[in-house]
């Protein structure tokens, strides 16, 4: 076991996330942690990596057990760094190494040491099986992959917007290559491109993955576990998030006969009560029975809970077949082209999904069809 929870309660105010929950993280698991908003499941990772201490129980952690966690908290985070540098961090130990290095080579110049010259050997020996010769070369790679162009990398961490922040951020997380790899939404603020390459990574990451994320997509091609987070309790099923949902009505629906047919006994068994224990010659099996209902384990009734959502526009006038139309529409942002001469025509009760790489202009347009971002015609 990597990481995991022994009997853990945690209880984030008057509020009880997870109660006597037990949980084991093996190596190369591919978990998807799962449940409805607000119930907890971002706080739960937290409790995993030691940033909240559980109420009772404990968190089990293997001793030379590394951990990362990417969530969206981390965007806090500005620098002037450029977002190759931020990247790079996650090779503290080498770049320590090589600072180590050339102090020692400017020594060794001046004095010829020949115990500073071993120092030297060893050092570089380690440099060497560390990968250190390498780390430019990768975190490029990661980078590119991740959507960023040879141009963009010495640009400063501090002009890029949120979701181009994350990236490096998540590039830096998965260059640190830690045993248990813990990610929050990782999608979040990512493109088409970007989510195959890391789906790609992942699938041949060596270390245990933990995802908690809305896409069920992106979560039926990454994970073979599931656990969910669900009426303060922890919820395993082995396979992808079609699995579970099947697994879970299936479940659903062997309980609720269960409930069912207890229900039915207790009702038989109540009315042999009522009605023979008035009577000498049955009070005795009467009062067996209403001991054995007291000791009988209740099953509890289940249904599957399904969020209830409303929402309602109000159209004061029913708009005609066509929507909008878009005809010879131009909008750059200095050298950067947008659109150009380009035209659309939005029908009423069309479904269109807008897609493209970011930073390609998809929510100018949108401000455009909406009327508040200038264009040329």
């Amino acid at each position: 076991m990597l990481l995991g929870l022994q009997n853990v309660t945690f209880e984030f105010g008057a509020r009880t996330i997870v109660a006597d929950a037990t949980w084991h993280i093996q190596p190369n698991d591919r978990i998807g942690l799962i449940g409805y908003n607000g119930t907890g499941k971002s706080t739960l990772l937290k409790v995993l990596t030691g940033q909240y201490l559980p109420n009772k129980g404990t968190v089990e952690k293997g001793r030379e057990t590394t951990i990362g966690f990417l969530h969206q908290d981390l965007l806090s985070f500005d620098t002037e760094d450029s977002i190759l540098e931020v990247a790079m961090g996650a090779f503290e130990r080498v770049k320590q190494l090589e600072k180590e290095i050339e102090e020692i080579g400017k020594q060794l110049e001046l004095t010829g040491d020949e115990s500073l010259a071993h120092d030297y050997a060893d050092k570089l020996h380690e440099l060497e099986v560390l990968g250190g010769y390498d780390i430019h070369h990768k975190t490029e790679e990661i980078l590119q992959g991740l959507g960023f162009t040879n141009d963009s990398l010495q640009k400063p961490y501090k002009q890029f917007s949120g979701g181009w922040r994350m990236r490096v951020l998540l590039a830096k997380m998965i260059l640190m290559h830690p045993d248990v790899l813990l990610m929050d939404e990782p999608t979040n603020h990512l493109d088409l491109p970007s989510i195959e390459w890391l789906e790609k990574y992942l699938q041949h990451y060596q270390g245990a993955v933990v995802i908690v994320s809305h896409d069920r997509y992106f979560l039926d091609r990454m994970v073979t576990k599931v656990v969910e987070l669900y009426q303060q309790e922890l919820h395993f099923y082995t396979g992808n998030y079609s699995f579970y949902e099947t697994e879970k009505t299936q479940r659903v629906d062997i309980q609720k006969k269960a409930y069912e047919n207890q229900q039915d006994y207790i009702r038989q068994q109540e009315k042999f009560v009522e009605r023979f224990k008035a009577k000498a010659s049955k009070a005795a099996a009467a009062q067996s029975i209403v001991k054995r209902l007291d000791r009988l384990e209740r099953i509890e009734d289940v249904e599957i809970e399904r969020p209830n959502m409303r929402i309602n526009f109000s159209v004061d006038k029913q708009p005609g077949r066509i929507l909008c139309t878009l005809k010879h529409i131009s909008k750059s942002f200095g050298d950067v082209k947008i659109v150009e001469d380009t035209g659309a025509e939005i029908d009423r009760g069309d479904k269109i999904a807008l897609i493209g790489a970011n930073g390609k202009g998809k929510y100018t347009l949108l401000r455009i069809i909406e009327g508040v971002e200038k264009f040329t015609c």
